[in-house]
């Protein structure tokens, strides 16, 4: 279902706020905000998710050493545990969730300042298995 949403502006710029603080985007946002209103947040919501598996993946670069490869399905049991949809593809929440992870934490903040994604020829290396990114600890 799509609802047409027209928030005033001082209601739009609160959400646009709101949002790129959690580092997901309004719709996500709105949607965790209805579901915990209409008491349907028992699960993991968007931003939630977003949050443990990114914090699953900053535990696992801690504990491991220098040279350790690894894609966000050994990361995360969080991550591994997001459904897929048929015929072997990402359903659109993990391949996001992966995007993001590599768009705003490789390299970029602690602690995976030292992570890189690994790159062969110019082309993303991907995991045997699931066909996922892999990432270094360098």
């Amino acid at each position: 279902m799509r609802i047409q949403f027209y928030p005033d502006s001082l209601l739009e710029s609160r959400l646009i706020s709101d949002a790129r603080a959690l580092g997901t985007n309004v719709g996500t946002l709105v949607a965790d905000i209805l579901n915990k209103y209409y008491g349907l947040d028992s699960a993991l919501n968007g931003v939630a998710l977003r949050s443990k598996v990114f914090d699953e993946a900053a535990d696992f670069v801690r504990n491991h050493v220098k040279g350790t490869t690894f894609d966000l399905n050994a990361a995360s049991p969080t991550y591994r545990g997001i459904s897929m949809t048929g015929q072997g593809r990402p359903s659109p929440e993990k391949a996001s969730i992966g995007k993001e992870f590599n768009r705003r934490y490789v390299g970029k903040i602690p602690p995976f300042i030292n992570v890189r994604q690994v790159m062969k020829n110019g082309k993303p290396v991907r995991s045997v298995g699931n066909r996922a990114a892999m990432y270094e600890i360098f």
